[in-house]
């Protein structure tokens, strides 16, 4: 069987997949535009030159790539020099007319927009120019329309809020052909919801303000139905004046799938949170009949011992009422021990905090690990609920030193600052790498997770080997105490 059967994409490799032909598709249409396209370095160095800059000027690719422009005419070298300085410095220049030489010493006139070429930090690596034949304004048309009609990308070119031309598949997006989207208005083909975003990025790109621009609208579909565009759009000059080119994707069945993702998300966090209510209570359950049934028993049996041990004249008898004595407290510690671990009482009768420092005693005793205890003074309100879920995550954050830190001291705080519930339990443990438990099972960072996004909490766990762990969890409490 092959990788790909037994191992499907993740999201983010379909998305880089997706984003990598995204790419190629405008790698492929700045090549083969009808307009040439010029990239330059901060040294003016030749980075881009496409089909069209060699039909223009003569000079194929391979003679100009890393070399400087050759088709500027000695006359215009200062004026070039000033372009590119302006360009350099972030600005962008619209439809200059200049004249430029073929390679055979031919004066062409084009017309030059160019703008800063920026990397992702937005510093200004060089300068990008669009050059439009002015001897020819109908040449463009001839190899565009050839190279693009049998492109697996819907491809279009705006002009006056108009397609001035689609390929089929862009047409097919929408449920119509070629011919019936000529020369149409854009608009008529948008959901009326976004049609003021569509036209307000069209006029920015127009106008200058923005080069290019990626975004997302809803589409209408020639059978009344909406789909799911997304456009990557560019300024460039198309028979003389300003226009958008451009691709466009169908992402409806992508969106739709992203949706289905989303409601099973929020399915399987309604039954978390459906699984963890029923546990507490069957917790609940379980507590009380262990304290009032089972602990009633026992102390009952204990009286009766108490009242044999008097009367029984016999030694014997006498000594091994005293060993079933002590056998029935030893069961009582432990029935008040697991309905303490089940439900503690303290929560219901004294409250979060105060049931928190009670946790903190029966690790200190249980383990015989050194604990610092900062508890505020003020009293929080909060819901059963929620302080259930605080105790919970408490808990786990105490069972996760015992069973993995090797720490010597816990250092413990716990109050309401400026609104919210803060939590933090620090050890000097040995820590541990963050990103490599990430690719374990950690089931129980897992439920303190999931504890909190329910409560709309933020649970922070900060790790480094050698450093210890602190787990920090920030929960909002609404004025007046009770948790928001």
């Amino acid at each position: 069987m092959s990788r790909q059967a037994d191992n499907p994409p993740s999201d983010l490799e379909a998305e880089l997949r997706r984003l990598r032909e995204e790419n190629d598709m405008l790698r492929s249409l700045v090549r083969d535009a009808p307009v040439a396209f010029v990239a330059l370095d901060l040294d003016r160095h030749v980075k881009i030159w496409n089909h069209a800059a060699e039909r223009i000027f003569g000079w194929r690719e391979e003679e100009v790539v890393g070399k400087p422009l050759p088709h500027i005419p000695h006359s215009n070298a200062e004026s070039s020099r000033e372009i590119h300085q302006q360009v350099a410095a972030g600005k962008s220049l619209r439809d200059i007319e200049l004249e430029r030489l073929t390679k055979g010493g031919k004066a062409v006139r084009v017309n030059l927009s160019t703008s800063p070429l920026r990397d992702f930090s937005n510093n200004v690596i060089g300068l990008v120019g669009v050059y439009d034949d002015l001897s020819d304004v109908a040449v463009p048309e001839i190899p565009f329309r050839g190279l693009v009609e049998q492109s697996l990308a819907g491809l279009y070119i705006i002009q006056d809020e108009l397609f001035q031309y689609v390929n089929p598949r862009f047409a097919e997006m929408f449920g119509f052909t070629q011919q019936e989207m000529a020369s149409q208005p854009v608009e008529n083909f948008i959901a009326p919801q976004d049609r003021q975003t569509v036209s307000q990025n069209l006029q920015k790109r127009i106008s200058g303000e923005l080069t290019s621009i990626y975004y997302h609208f809803k589409g209408l579909h020639k059978d009344g139905r909406l789909v799911d565009i997304d456009v990557h759009g560019t300024r460039f000059q198309y028979r003389g004046r300003p226009a958008i080119i451009g691709v466009g994707l169908d992402v409806t069945e992508a969106r739709q799938r992203e949706q289905e993702i989303e409601r099973s998300q929020e399915q399987l966090r309604e039954l978390s949170r459906h699984l963890l209510s029923v546990r507490e209570e069957q917790r609940t359950k379980i507590a009380r009949e262990i304290h009032d049934v089972l602990g009633g028993t026992l102390t009952a049996l204990k009286m009766d011992l108490s009242w044999l041990q008097k009367h029984a004249a016999e030694p014997k008898l006498a000594s091994r009422v005293s060993t079933m004595k002590e056998l029935i407290r030893e069961a009582i510690d432990t029935a008040r021990r697991i309905s303490a671990d089940l439900r503690p009482g303290v929560l219901d009768n004294l409250g979060l905090l105060d049931a928190i420092e009670w946790e903190t005693g029966r690790f200190r005793e249980r383990m015989g690990i050194e604990c610092n205890i900062n508890i505020g003074d003020a009293p929080i309100r909060i819901a059963d609920d929620a302080a259930i879920a605080i105790f919970r995550i408490f808990q786990e954050a105490l069972t996760n030193i015992a069973r993995h830190a090797e720490a010597s001291k816990v250092d413990i705080d716990a109050g309401c600052v400026d609104g919210t519930l803060l939590i933090s339990v620090r050890d000097n443990g040995k820590g541990f790498n963050k990103e490599a438990a990430g690719d374990l099972k950690s089931y129980g960072l897992i439920g303190m997770a999931e504890r909190a996004r329910q409560l709309g909490a933020v649970l922070e766990v900060t790790s480094e080997p050698g450093y210890g762990t602190q787990v920090l969890l920030c929960c909002p409490i609404a004025d007046g105490g009770e948790q928001a």
